[in-house]
């Protein structure tokens, strides 16, 4: 067993509580490789990463809330540069909490007792026992997130690149190739 810390980064999978003896530990799946169980809390894991890349957890969520308006069960995002985000199956209250990255879920569905069976990117498929609905409105969360810190970012580069009104955006051959495109739909 790992007794180190563990910083998430862009292949970490999941973070799953488990519990040996009367001590909560996660477990930890990257990308491609074997679980490994790590003697610290999961939201510990969580916070610990957010210091490591300059922040705080409480910074996070407080960006969730301000940019998604997401205030239950905030996702957020770990590492914005590699867009990855994080979601939990529990509140941040509640010590036994999944985490999840958003980016490395294939699929998810229905499994056969109220939980949720997770297909992730390296083909490896889990069932957690957390409902399908809340796997589900915490993966669209995450989802919104994303895309709002995406738009915003486009949005700010958009407005702070100088336009050129001079020069032509289109050359002749687009401007024709896209007339055609509109006279074959009518």
């Amino acid at each position: 067993m790992a007794t180190f810390r563990y910083i998430i980064r862009e292949t970490t999978m999941y973070i799953k509580p488990i519990i040996e003896g009367h001590k909560l530990k996660s477990e930890i799946k990257e990308y491609g490789k074997n679980p490994v169980v790590i003697d610290q809390k999961p939201l510990t894991i969580i916070e610990q990463s957010c210091h490591f890349y300059n922040t705080t957890y409480v910074a996070r969520k407080e960006t969730t809330r301000i940019i998604a308006d997401i205030c239950h069960k905030p996702p957020i995002v770990i590492k914005p540069e590699t867009s990855t985000y994080f979601f939990p199956s529990h509140s941040d209250r509640v010590a036994e909490g999944y985490w999840f990255n958003l980016l490395l879920i294939s699929s998810y569905g229905k499994g056969k007792f109220n939980d949720t069976r997770i297909t992730f990117d390296d083909g490896s498929e889990m069932v957690f026992p957390v409902s399908h609905h809340i796997i589900n409105t915490q993966y669209l969360h995450t989802l919104k997130l994303e895309y709002c810190l995406r738009t915003k970012s486009l949005k700010n580069d958009k407005l702070k690149s100088e336009i050129d009104y001079k020069k032509a955006n289109m050359n002749i051959y687009e401007v024709l190739a896209m007339y055609a495109l509109l006279d074959q739909q009518v």
